[in-house]
C-alpha cells in the first residue's frame, strides 16, 4: 500500500503527539553525538532508567539527576556507535538474562514479572533495559577482543596465594561498593577528593557513586558485591582491615585512577579450596581489573575523536 503525502504527515503528527504525552518535558533537541540526535525525551528516559536502578537518586535534586543522565547517555551512545561498526544489536546475547537476573535480585524482586511492573512506574520496558545491558556486554566483548593479548597474569604468584590460602581454616569475604575517579586537570587531587568525600556525607555513598564514579558499577550505586579477601591487593586489604561495616576508605591510587571502597557486609567462611577452580576465579578477577583499565583508555580515546554538540 502506497501512502499519500497527507497520510504520511498525519502519521508523523500522531507519533510526535504520542511522544509529547509520554514525556513530562517538552521535546527538544539537546545534543548531537556524531550524526546521532539526542532529544529531551531521550534524556528523560535515561534519567528514569538511572532512578529505577538506584531509587536513592530521588534524594538529590532533579538538575543533578539530569546532568548525570546526560553524562550516562553520552557514554552509552558513544559505546553503541563504536559497537555498531562491528556488529548489530538484537537482544540475543545469552549474557543479557544473567545480568538482568542479577539486577532483579539486587533490587529485591522475586521474579521478572514483578520487576517489569516496577519498571513500568518509570516508563521503562524490559526490552529498554535489555538493550542497555546488551550495549554494556558487547562493549566488554569488544574491549576483550582488542586488548586480551595485552593482559598479563602472574600465574606463579596466584598459585602461591592459593597455597597460602589452603593452609588457613577461615577466610574473610567483603560485600563492597566502589567509587572510581580520575584526577581532573582544573582542580587539585586533594580538592576533588574532598569534594567527593563531602558528597558522600551529604548524598550518601550510592548517590555519590552515580554522580562521580567512572566505573560501570556507578549505575547501581557502585555495588560490586562479594569479593574474597585473597582476591584483593595487599594495599586494598590494608585499607579494609581498618574499616567497619558501612564505613569507607580514603582514596586509594590504582594505576592512573583512584578508588574509594565502602564495606557493606563482612562474613567469615570456612576455607574449602578447589585449587584449579580458585586459580580460574583469580585469573578472571585479575583479567577483569585489567580490562576495566583498557576500557577507560579506549573510551576516552574514541570520545576525544567524537563530535559532541550541545544545544
Amino acid at each position: 500500500m502506497i501512502l499519500n503525502k497527507k497520510t504520511i504527515i498525519l502519521v508523523l503528527i500522531f507519533i510526535l503527539l504520542n511522544n509529547f504525552s509520554y514525556s513530562k518535558i517538552d521535546l527538544q533537541i539537546i545534543m548531537k553525538i556524531n550524526d546521532q540526535i539526542v532529544t529531551s525525551y531521550d534524556l528523560e528516559k535515561q534519567s528514569n532508567y538511572l532512578l529505577a536502578l538506584n531509587p536513592k537518586l530521588k534524594e538529590i535534586n532533579n538538575n543533578e539527576v539530569l546532568e548525570l543522565a546526560k553524562r550516562s547517555l553520552i557514554k552509552e551512545m558513544i559505546r553503541k556507535i563504536e559497537i555498531l561498526k562491528y556488529k548489530e544489536l538484537n537482544l540475543q546475547n545469552a549474557q543479557i538474562n544473567n545480568v538482568l537476573n542479577k539486577i532483579i535480585q539486587n533490587l529485591n524482586y522475586s521474579d521478572q514479572s514483578q520487576f517489569e511492573n516496577y519498571l513500568s512506574d518509570f516508563k521503562i520496558s524490559i526490552n529498554d533495559l535489555k538493550e542497555k545491558i546488551e550495549i554494556e556486554n558487547e562493549w566488554k566483548n569488544l574491549i576483550y577482543s582488542k586488548y586480551s593479548k595485552n593482559i598479563k597474569i602472574d600465574r606463579d604468584n596466584l598459585i602461591k596465594e592459593i597455597e597460602k590460602m589452603s593452609k588457613e581454616k577461615f577466610s574473610l569475604e567483603y560485600n563492597l561498593s566502589e567509587i572510581v575517579f580520575a584526577k581532573k586537570q582544573n582542580i587539585s587531587l586533594e580538592e576533588f577528593s574532598n569534594e567527593i568525600l563531602e558528597s558522600i556525607k551529604i548524598n550518601g555513598f550510592e548517590n555519590t557513586a552515580n554522580l562521580y564514579s567512572l566505573s560501570d558499577s556507578s549505575k547501581v550505586g557502585g555495588k560490586i558485591g562479594w569479593i574474597k579477601k585473597n582476591n584483593l591487593s595487599l594495599e586494598i586489604n590494608r585499607e579494609l582491615e581498618n574499616l567497619k561495616i558501612n564505613s569507607y576508605s580514603d582514596p586509594i591510587k590504582i594505576d592512573n585512577n583512584y578508588l574509594i571502597l565502602k564495606i557493606n557486609e563482612i562474613k567469615e567462611v570456612a576455607v574449602k579450596i578447589d585449587k584449579q577452580k580458585e586459580l580460574d576465579n583469580m585469573i578472571m578477577v585479575e583479567t577483569s581489573k585489567q580490562l576495566d583499565k583498557f576500557s577507560n583508555i579506549f573510551y576516552n580515546k574514541i570520545k576525544l575523536n567524537s563530535t559532541i554538540s550541545e544545544f
